[in-house]
């Protein structure tokens, strides 16, 4: 039991140190990912000239579940900002049956290898990035949130 806790310990204390300092500018990775059809895509290729609002969530997140439908309606009714669903380490076929059961029609990728995450510096879900059009992070939101907040997230980081 000791040697658990002391291996979460140190789990804690090096996934702490991950989190850019704010000397070091987080910026949108162009990584090789899957999309939830399991195609290899780059994710630079995402952030097209717009400003690209991130969602990084997992199927197991009970907040993630209900944000989801919140970014999905976010994004029909902004269609000037892009909007991507990053998943954490889920299963491709988890991912794209619950994709399909809440109608997403955002991209989804699957950050299986923890890419995407460790550049932007998150460690919890759901987190929601906002990112310019030149790939620098300029607001970030920890925790849950709703299409509306989201609105105001993205206008005030303008």
């Amino acid at each position: 039991m000791k040697r658990l806790i002391y291996c979460a310990l140190v789990a804690l204390t090096l996934t702490s140190c991950t989190h850019p300092s704010s000397d070091t500018e987080a910026r949108w990775p162009s990584v090789i990912v899957a999309d939830s059809s399991g195609t290899e895509i780059n994710s630079g290729d995402l952030l097209n000239g717009n400003r690209l609002v991130v969602s990084l969530w997992s199927t197991w997140c009970v907040p993630c579940r209900r944000e989801l439908p919140q970014l999905q309606q976010f994004a029909v009714e902004h269609q000037d900002v892009s909007v991507v669903a990053v998943n954490l380490g889920d299963k491709l076929d988890s991912v794209a049956a619950y994709a399909a059961e809440i109608g997403l029609t955002m991209p989804v990728v699957i950050d299986s290898e923890g890419r995407i995450s460790s550049a932007l510096g998150v460690t919890s879900v759901p987190s929601t990035i906002v990112i310019d059009s030149h790939g620098k992070v300029i607001a970030t939101h920890v925790g849950e949130i709703t299409a509306d907040e989201l609105a105001v997230l993205v206008e005030t980081s303008s």
